[in-house]
């Protein structure tokens, strides 16, 4: 019996931007007071950031406490000749196996192949067993009903009623799960949403939850549309169909993401309901933090992918049992979801790996600098300054993070900041040699061609695919 040890749920929203939370105080007017009061009851991390803001690459990050360049995952795609998780590292895998847990995960797990498990003992898994909930409960090819693909940013209502959604589902089988449970010994529950991800459609009523609340416009970078736009970005707002995307149309589905986002607050509100009707509430860590960002226009942008704050940025919360008396805390030293398997390792009386990238949070340093790459992209940020390389024409871009919260104001040319320009620079180049990565070569990072064919691209659209809709298919 392990009672004793601290229980985990651990509570991933997939594209939750770091500054749509209340307790962000931003532009954004999102409610969410369930989230906001873990905060609270907790520590919050204001500056923490995706490492390579994409899906897969973070999943296996937020598994492991290895960011992406030292996994190798920088791109969807789990299918490579090695897999980026190996169980024996995995958070689940060293609970159940050198802690007694019992280990159990609920919704998008997008992983390779669709019925891994990389450590949990078991996994109820979006949209597969989502769709076919549906199919039994009368509603099968609803799933994305309204025809809107998974990357399409054109708002839509869901197409079935918000008791059939997969985020009323997902908590349906996390408070399932508690009852289920073996009580003489702690568990981790890991529950990942699809939403606030695009396609941005909200059940009724939330659909109308902010009709009546002033919706900020996008920002753009005075760095746009000039010599210092890096080709990529503007590749992906032709191929993504962003320029078509009017003023009237960004305000609407700015709203619907938003009300996605409380949409999930909301039924978070039961689950932790039944923690405390359950008596299991002080006892229980509660991570809630996102795998990235969504760019929500700015920019003239959606999605994620880039390390702009819109897309890097994101929430980490950390509630600890309430024995630790460690309440309303706001930290601001950087921090990667890297950081939270080791955190949470430890709080389960285990040793982190030492080759890991993920620092327990409750012991950052104070001087840290931390790092990201994608295939398009890498960054370095001490918190305060933050510097972007574009390997495409070798594009640089810094940001004083701690003022310019929208990286407007490129400082990467003003002679009044070269030194944290080659500061950052060296950092990451130390950083991503030591990780064999590519963008390093000689000791310099690269430069590529930054030639595009807009017209080909302007003719691509891989947001519109829609899939799954029928009897259990996976993600493709």
């Amino acid at each position: 019996m392990n009672v004793d040890k601290p229980n985990i749920i651990y509570i991933v929203l997939d594209q939750l931007r770091g500054d749509c939370l209340g307790i962000a105080d931003s532009a954004h007017p999102v409610m969410t007071p369930h989230i906001d009061q873990i905060a609270y009851e907790g520590i919050w991390c204001e500056r923490a950031y995706a490492d390579c803001p994409l899906c897969m690459p973070q999943r296996a990050t937020m598994l492991t406490g290895y960011t992406g360049s030292q996994h190798g995952l920088v791109t969807n795609n789990m299918a490579g000749p090695r897999t980026p998780i190996e169980p024996e590292k995995s958070l689940p895998y060293r609970l159940t196996r050198e802690a007694g847990y019992q280990t159990k995960a609920i919704g998008k797990m997008h992983f390779y192949p669709e019925r891994a498990r990389f450590g949990f003992e078991h996994i109820t898994l979006h949209p597969n067993d989502y769709v076919n909930f549906l199919e039994d409960n009368g509603y099968g090819g609803f799933y994305r009903g309204h025809g809107l693909g998974g990357n399409e940013v054109y708002p839509a209502i869901s197409a079935v009623p918000e008791r059939y959604t997969h985020t009323h589902w997902i908590v349906d089988e996390g408070i399932k799960f508690l009852s289920q449970r073996d009580p003489d010994n702690p568990f981790m529950l890991w529950m990942i949403f699809e939403a606030p991800h695009s396609p941005f459609d909200p059940p009724e009523p939330y659909d109308k939850l902010y009709d009546d609340f002033d919706i900020p416009d996008a920002v753009f970078g005075e760095w746009v549309n000039t010599e210092d736009d890096p080709i990529t970005l503007q590749g992906d707002r032709i191929r993504t169909k962003a320029d078509r995307i009017s003023a009237q149309i960004l305000r609407k589905t700015r709203q619907y993401y938003y009300a996605q986002v409380t949409h999930i607050d909301y039924q978070l509100g039961r689950l932790f309901g039944e923690l405390r009707s359950k008596g299991l509430y002080d006892n229980t860590i509660i991570v809630i933090t996102s795998d990235h960002g969504e760019h929500l226009g700015d920019h003239n942008l959606y999605a994620k992918y880039t390390f702009l704050e819109s897309s890097a940025r994101i929430p980490i919360i950390l509630k600890l049992p309430a024995s630790q008396g460690i309440f309303n805390q706001r930290e601001t030293r950087p921090t990667l979801t890297a950081d939270i398997v080791p955190t949470l390792l430890e709080q389960a009386g285990l040793t982190p790996h030492d080759d890991m990238d993920g620092i327990s949070i409750l012991s950052l340093p104070n001087d840290r600098i931390i790092f990201g790459e994608t295939v398009a992209s890498a960054f370095a940020t001490d918190g305060t300054y933050k510097y972007i390389y574009y390997p495409a024409g070798g594009i640089e871009h810094l940001f004083d993070v701690s003022t310019d919260i929208d990286d407007v104001n490129n400082l990467s040319q003003n002679p009044d900041y070269q030194e944290h320009v080659t500061r950052l620079k060296i950092a990451l180049i130390d950083y991503l040699q030591n990780n064999n990565r590519p963008f390093v070569e000689d000791n310099k990072l690269v430069i590529h061609d930054a030639s595009l064919d807009m017209n080909k691209l302007r003719a691509t659209n891989t947001a519109a695919w829609r899939g799954p809709l029928r009897y259990g298919q996976g993600y493709g």
